[in-house]
Parts: structure tokens; sequence; C-alpha cells
């Protein structure tokens, strides 16, 4: 068993460095996107979602749960983008 958890937490190590790149990304795009009202793309968000329930099918691990965490993490990095979006045009 802790040879388990010892894996389980490298990978959730592994997991964090993933997800600052992703948030590194949103930055970027709030520094090249012009208007604030393009930060939230419906259109993408579905297209991600979409990719991600592909994805999730194709590992064989549930589609319903990897759907619902992606769709909170694409809101949380919305939120995320918005705010850096709004501190880059304050200065």
């Amino acid at each position: 068993m802790s040879q388990l958890r010892e894996t389980i937490d490298e990978l959730d190590s592994d997991l964090i460095s993933l997800f600052k790149l992703r948030f590194q990304c949103m930055e970027a795009a709030a520094r090249i996107k012009s208007e604030r009202s393009a930060v939230r793309d419906e259109t993408r968000k579905a297209e991600v979602l979409e990719n991600i329930k592909r994805f999730a099918s194709e590992a064989a691990i549930p589609v319903p749960i990897m759907a619902a965490i992606w769709e909170m993490l694409i809101e949380t990095s919305i939120s995320y983008e918005l705010e850096k979006w709004d501190q880059l045009r304050d200065k």
C-alpha cells in the first residue's frame, strides 16, 4: 500500500506541473486577447469538453467524471484568465 501511495503522490505532483503549464497558457492568452469579451468562448469550451470525453472514453476511464472535472477546470481557467486580463490592463 505504501508504494501505491507513493505512486499516487508522484502522479499528483506531475498533475500540478501540468496544471501550472495550463495556467501559464491562460496568462499568455490574457496577454494576447485584445477584448475582455474574447476570454469566454463557449464554442471553444464545448470543443474542449468534447475532446476530454473522447480522451476519457479512449482511456477507458469514467467519461462523466472527467467531463465534470474539466467543466470545473475550464470555468476556473476562465476566471483566472479574466483576472489576469484585468491586471494587465489596470497598469
